[in-house]
Parts: C-alpha cells; sequence; structure tokens
C-alpha cells in the first residue's frame, strides 16, 4: 500500500506558479469621450494562488486618470436560506477626464504582486 500525502505548498511537476492575472468585475469596456467614473472588484490570481495581494500603479501616470485601490462591499447571493451576505473585495476606484483631443487614447493599469510580477489592464477612452 502506497502513501498519500496532501501537501497544499506542493505544486505538481510543471505547474504554472508564476505567471500574474488580473480581471476587473464589472470590466468598464470602453469608456466614453465624456469621461466618467467606475469602480470594480479585482481578482489577481498567480499561478495557483488564489486572491493575491497586489499593488497599484498606472504606467506614465497620464493626468487624465485617476485611479485608486479601494475596498469594495458587495453582496454574495448563497446557493442555501441563510448563505446570503455582504463581502469586502480589493478593488479600484476610476475617473476618467473628457477626451477632446479627437484621438482614442489608452492608459496601461498595472496589478503587481509582492514578488513584483505583474499584469495588466488596458483602458481604453473613446474619442469624441
Amino acid at each position: 500500500m502506497a502513501a498519500v500525502s496532501c501537501n497544499k505548498d506542493i505544486a505538481p511537476e510543471g505547474a504554472d506558479t508564476t505567471t500574474v492575472r488580473a480581471a476587473l468585475s464589472p470590466d468598464p469596456g470602453s469608456i466614453p469621450a465624456a469621461g466618467g467614473s467606475f469602480e470594480s472588484v479585482v481578482i489577481v490570481n498567480q499561478g495557483m494562488k488564489l486572491n493575491v495581494g497586489w499593488t497599484l500603479s498606472v504606467d506614465g501616470n497620464p493626468d487624465w486618470l485617476n485611479v485608486s485601490k479601494v475596498t469594495l462591499k458587495t453582496n454574495f447571493d448563497g446557493t442555501y436560506d441563510g448563505d446570503d451576505r455582504e463581502v469586502e473585495q480589493p478593488g479600484i476606484s476610476c475617473t476618467v477626464g473628457a477626451n477632446a483631443t479627437g484621438k482614442k487614447r489608452v492608459a496601461v493599469i498595472r496589478f503587481t504582486t509582492a514578488d513584483g510580477r505583474s499584469d495588466i489592464y488596458t483602458l481604453t477612452q473613446s474619442a469624441k
């Protein structure tokens, strides 16, 4: 009979343990030329680790975009009676200024994990 061990810190051979994946929910899509604001929960996974900590930056710090890390309260609709609850999740709050340039503009929002690896979200704003 073989012995079996369960160790959650051991990754299967060849498993991806470093790639960072960030997702916004809801995804704001393209921002209209008039500008606006939105809040989104941000989920960052690294390799097999889910919901890892992250820091926020915006490449080039464009003056038309203000992004900050916030804690958002969302409602969880449970499967069973009494499972519903309010949860707090990390997210971002963004304010985008009006675009009078006549050209589409793009900003790169970067989510970086403790080991310095990162994933980006490309925010696009329509032209006027």
